[in-house]
């Protein structure tokens, strides 16, 4: 893969998900970023047995990928075996640093490469637009007024906290989830699964998310959605990371989103 000097990464890596959390790398294409090359070379990362598919230009090669843990990730293909870094991760672009030097490889969703995001000077663009720091201070908070009205319907729902988070443990969520996605079929949901786990996390939402889907902000702000349970199990679960872990996959899978993000 062809690696770049990218001083973007350092600068904005705070805002990078975790590369252990593997929903974020599996269940996706990720393009190779290449500039000189034409072909189309593809990284497919399987959560079954660790199996890494390499499509170039249709032609597949097998190898396999390891998260070793301290933000390493081990790739094994047939002409070696690579260790990278943690550099970026968000549902977009994937940054891999190279161990022991200050260069990544680049690549990137195929839904959003199909989509003109397809070149290194594409790319910082939209990292610099998407995780400016103007960007990130501003947020939309919950009216104090919404807190108080909120505090007594959220009073007369019941959860016990758990270990790990299994849906079958939370019939009444998967109701409100399917009443969820019903509004959403009714008005723009793209970057549905984002607004509401956050909204419902912290609280706030991001400019990034609001300035794209300012209807659906308004709607989780105001509470159009019945999301009360989600807050609450955010809330009863905060110091356990595991559950908030398999929490936020379930709701990213199953929230609708018609940006092909997840």
């Amino acid at each position: 893969m062809k690696t770049f000097l990218l001083n973007i990464i350092p600068k904005i890596q705070k805002y990078s998900k975790k590369l252990d959390d593997i929903s974020v790398l599996t269940g996706k294409n990720w393009v190779v970023i290449e500039e000189e090359n034409e072909n189309k070379i593809v990284f497919i990362f399987r959560e079954k047995n660790n199996q890494l598919l390499i499509s170039e230009n249709g032609k597949i090669e097998k190898g396999s990928w390891e998260y070793l843990g301290n933000k390493s990730l081990l790739i094994d293909r047939k002409d070696g075996s690579y260790l990278f870094k943690h550099g970026f991760i968000d549902d977009t672009v994937l940054a891999l640093k190279v161990d022991g030097k200050n260069e990544y490889a680049l690549l990137v969703n195929e839904s959003k490469f199909d989509n003109q995001l397809n070149s290194l000077s594409s790319i910082l663009k939209f990292l610099k637009k998407e995780y400016s720091e103007e960007n990130q201070k501003q947020t939309i908070t919950i009216p104090q007024e919404t807190k108080q009205q909120y505090k007594k319907l959220k009073s007369t729902i019941i959860v016990d906290p758990k270990t790990h988070f299994k849906p079958s443990d939370y019939p009444d969520l998967v109701i409100d989830i399917y009443k969820i996605n019903k509004v959403l079929e009714e008005i723009d949901n793209s970057h549905s699964h984002e607004i509401i786990i956050s909204f419902c996390r912290d609280h706030s939402i991001k400019s990034i998310f609001t300035n794209k889907n300012p209807e659906l902000s308004k709607f989780v702000v105001s509470k159009k959605l019945p999301i009360e349970l989600i807050e609450q199990l955010f809330k009863l679960n905060k110091s356990n990371s595991e559950f908030i872990r398999g929490f936020e996959k379930y709701l990213t899978k199953k929230v609708s989103d018609n940006t092909n993000l997840s």
